[in-house]
């Protein structure tokens, strides 16, 4: 047995008003999913009340019917490695979705970026980035 515990992974847990809304919108904008059916908690009325979304070989939570505040999202980031930026900021673009241009950071990754209807922000790399 170790003194150390070893990190296994990470997921983000969000929080949405319509957790259907949000699964259809991450869905069809971003292309995360599909939803796996079996995968969701729905409440007595057949809302999302808990499940998750594939985004690639990892996943996010999203919690529905949530009482957090009216901007959900407000203040958090999420970054999402892509192997071609320009491609999903065309896809994203083709959804409809206001969206930045592309660019290269000083720092290294050329990205674009997102905000959902709900607050939350998505980042999209290629590349890794570089600290001096």
């Amino acid at each position: 047995m170790s003194d150390q515990a070893q990190f296994l992974g990470v997921t983000a847990y969000l929080r949405y008003p319509d957790g259907d809304a949000a699964a259809a919108w991450l869905s069809r904008v971003l292309g995360f999913g599909p939803v796996d059916p079996r995968r969701v908690k729905r409440d007595s009325g057949g809302r999302w009340e808990e499940g998750e979304l594939a985004i690639g070989p990892t996943r996010i939570d999203i919690s529905g019917g949530s009482a957090a505040a009216p901007d959900f999202g407000a203040g958090a980031l999420l970054v999402v490695a892509v192997t071609d930026v320009d491609a999903q900021y065309e896809r994203i673009r083709a959804a409809g979705a206001e969206i930045d241009q592309p660019k290269d950071e000083p720092y290294g990754p050329r990205s674009c970026h997102v905000t959902d209807p709900w607050g939350y922000r998505w980042y999209f790399w290629q590349g890794a980035a570089h600290f001096a």
